[in-house]
């Protein structure tokens, strides 16, 4: 059996739980919380997931806080300290959309406050359905996410309201939405295996798309492969 550090999220986190017993392998998901200071279980973890919620705090980035936004320092911290020793244990990381922002973050990179005031697009949840909104992402044929969903462009869930912006040390962009808004990063560099999607593949409506299922597969794979 594998273990599998999941970083604790104030709501739905049983996707995750549930997402990862998908697998074709046993997991054991341990939760890793800002709540119970448990980040050295993660020594005893074989990889690390990062999954959504509040925003990251501005102040990592070198911007003010904004009125409105929700941020929560304790739980920044906490999964800066995750980083600080999955990337020392070489762990695969696999990043889910607030995942993205904390890695592009921890890795000197910034980003873009809120979509819809810089860009001027919405990629938040449908404001009358309260449903993830749905949208095209365009994959760079170059990139190991390409070698993982097979196809230069698909549709996936998007419910947020930041992105990446200046890219993080020693990651790429691996895919687009075609407003221009990052939707994948990935390492860039030697073998290390670190997946950021801003998408959530824990609750695409079909599970067997590629950019949810073979998502989860190569995160299993690399895993097993360490």
């Amino acid at each position: 059996m594998i273990k599998v550090g999941v970083s604790y999220c104030d709501s739905k986190l049983e996707n995750y739980i549930n997402w990862l017993k998908r697998a074709n392998v046993s997991v054991e998901p341990v939760i890793l919380s800002y709540k119970e200071l448990n980040a050295d279980d993660l020594k005893k973890c074989d990889a690390l997931l990062l999954t959504g919620g509040d925003d990251v705090h501005p102040e990592f980035y070198g911007e003010p806080e904004r009125e409105g936004d929700k941020y929560n320092r304790d739980r920044d911290w906490f999964e800066f300290k995750l980083l600080d020793i999955a990337f020392a244990k070489g762990v695969p990381i696999l990043g889910i959309c607030r995942g993205l922002q904390i890695t592009n973050v921890y890795l000197r990179g910034s980003l873009v406050f809120d979509i819809q005031t810089v860009i001027g697009t919405n990629h938040r949840k449908d404001e009358t359905t309260g449903e993830d909104r749905l949208h095209n992402v365009f994959v760079l044929e170059d990139s190991n996410l390409f070698k993982i969903v097979g196809q230069r462009e698909g549709v996936v869930n998007s419910s947020h309201h930041q992105s990446a912006d200046r890219i993080g040390e020693n990651l790429r962009v691996s895919a687009k939405c075609d407003d221009g808004v990052i939707e994948g990063l990935e390492w860039d560099g030697d073998e290390r295996f670190v997946l950021l999607v801003q998408w959530h593949p824990e609750r695409m409506r079909n599970f067997e798309s590629s950019f949810s299922k073979n998502l989860l597969e190569a995160f299993i794979n690399a895993i097993v492969q360490k």
